[in-house]
Formats: C-alpha cells, sequence, structure tokens
C-alpha cells in the first residue's frame, strides 16, 4: 500500500427534534452515533498494511494525544492544515475555519503545507453528495500528490462519500475503500465509476489557489 489517507469519524453528532422545528426550538437535543468516538485504535493497522504515509484528519483538542503517539514510536510528522474561506458561522465564537491533518512518515510530494478550499454544499457545488462531513475532491487531491506517487495504492479505511477515490483515481493512483454505513456505499461507488471514466487531473494542487 503506497499510502492511508482518511478521514476517521468525530463529531458527526447534531442537534434532532421531535417534529420540524427551527434551530431556537427549545425542544433540540444532541445527539452523537454509537460509532462516533475518536479513537486511534486503527492507526497502528494502517501503519502496518502502509509503506508509505499515513495521513488523517483530527479535532484539534485531540492533536497532543496523536503526537504523543507519534513520539512514542518514533515516527516522523508533519503538520497540515486545510483552511476554509466561508465556513459555516457559530452561534458563540470565532467559526472553525481550519481543520488540522497529520501525516506520519516522509511525504513523497512536493508542494505547500496547507491549502485553500471550500466545503462542498448541497445546491451550491456540483460535487456535493450531502454527506455532512464530505471532504471536497480538491483537498483529498493536495493531500494524494503529497502522500503517493503515481501508480501507488491508497487506501481510505473511512471511505464515506469517496472523496479520497475520486482524487486518487483521477491522479492515476489505485484506490481500496472501505465504509461501514451502507447507505454511503453506493454513493462512492458511483463516484468512483464515474471517476474511472474521466480523464487523470494534469497534475495534483499544491496548496493555496
Amino acid at each position: 500500500m503506497g499510502a492511508v489517507i482518511t478521514d476517521p469519524p468525530y463529531g458527526t453528532g447534531g442537534w434532532k427534534r421531535p417534529g420540524a422545528g427551527l434551530g431556537s426550538d427549545p425542544r433540540g437535543f444532541w445527539t452523537r452515533e454509537a460509532w462516533d468516538e475518536w479513537s486511534l485504535a486503527w492507526l497502528p493497522e494502517a501503519l502496518r498494511v502502509s509503506t508509505g504515509p499515513v495521513v488523517f484528519f483530527l479535532p484539534q483538542e485531540r492533536l497532543e494525544e496523536a503526537l504523543a503517539f507519534a513520539r512514542s514510536r518514533g515516527l516522523p510528522y508533519r503538520l497540515l492544515f486545510w483552511a476554509k474561506p466561508d465556513p459555516r458561522p457559530r452561534p458563540q465564537g470565532p467559526a472553525y475555519g481550519f481543520e488540522p491533518i497529520l501525516a506520519l512518515r516522509p511525504l513523497p510530494g512536493k508542494g505547500k503545507d496547507y491549502t485553500l478550499a471550500s466545503s462542498p454544499r448541497p445546491g451550491r457545488d456540483g460535487e456535493a453528495t450531502g454527506h455532512p462531513h464530505q471532504k471536497p475532491v480538491r483537498v483529498m487531491a493536495w493531500l494524494v500528490g503529497l502522500a503517493s506517487r503515481p501508480g501507488e495504492v491508497v487506501l481510505d479505511p473511512f471511505m464515506g462519500s469517496g472523496s479520497t477515490g475520486e482524487a486518487a483515481l483521477r491522479l492515476g493512483r489505485g484506490f481500496i475503500g472501505v465504509e461501514r454505513e451502507a447507505s454511503w456505499y453506493p454513493v462512492a461507488q458511483k463516484r468512483l465509476q464515474s471517476a474511472l471514466l474521466q480523464a487523470p487531473l494534469l497534475e495534483a494542487p499544491t496548496g493555496e489557489g
């Protein structure tokens, strides 16, 4: 395996209401999926199967935990980040305008350690699938270009709607994706089939722009 590039689940809960209440509905309550607890339990296996980097998104409050994992195993690491020009506003405090990404092991590609891109939104962006935490193909192509070489295979063990796979295939990489949520598997499958029929991108994005 040339690289593992993934966005493990975290913070995917949401407000639920008994009816068609609005955001101010006092009956709203916060829910979290049973599987949505931050964990690094998958990481040793990812490092085992990959001969190259393991690259993953993570919440800011778990960054030190992940860095401690890397240091305890003597793994070189690089902190990357995705900056959003139009983050969703929050009721209180500043909007979350960037997401950290940690790369374990050296990155073979060239480019900047950050990229600028908007989150795909239904009704605005053609690539939007409705997945609540879909990553832009541009961002995943940037990571694929940094973490792998043409012809290598990229693995995403938390495939979601297939953004990593679409980027990998369009950049001339092989791809293996794993997704436990049955509702998203056909969405990813359709995107990957479409990517196989398209001409590969000329080159991976290198950062801002």
